[in-house]
């Protein structure tokens, strides 16, 4: 277990810090590396890279790719969607003119439906 949470950045007297203690990012990447020492076979994830920075955001995606099980996650992170989705669910919601059309499936990775349908996800891109 040590080795897993020097490899989310928890080294010496880190890991014997209270949780109650730790930031929000800290937090996020314990529960993250919680996850990948007893692995579930279907992971939930919203917005999973909020509040990591850019080296551990790395370090998901790339520990992620291994996972064996089935994944939903929401995010806006193109890099995230980049380098994990390999379907894309497009939920398109009316307004006040256009009623809510029914959602989108596509059966691809993430590059290639924003390559086929023009649509990107809003926020940043990294």
């Amino acid at each position: 277990m040590k080795n897993l949470l020097g490899a989310f950045h928890f080294s010496g007297k880190d890991v014997d810090k209270p949780i109650r203690v730790l930031s929000g990012g800290e937090k996020s990447r314990l529960v993250l590396a919680g996850i990948l020492f007893d692995p579930p076979n279907f992971l939930v994830l919203d917005e999973p890279t909020n509040h990591l920075d850019l080296e551990t955001k790395e370090m998901l995606v790339d520990s992620l790719k291994d996972f064996e099980g089935t994944m939903l996650f929401v995010s806006h992170d193109r890099t995230f969607l980049r380098g994990l989705a390999n379907r894309v669910l497009e939920l398109r919601p009316g307004d006040a003119e256009t009623p809510a059309q029914p959602p989108f499936e596509y059966l691809g990775s993430y590059a290639e439906y924003v390559e086929r349908s023009g649509n990107e996800a809003s926020g940043v891109h990294r």
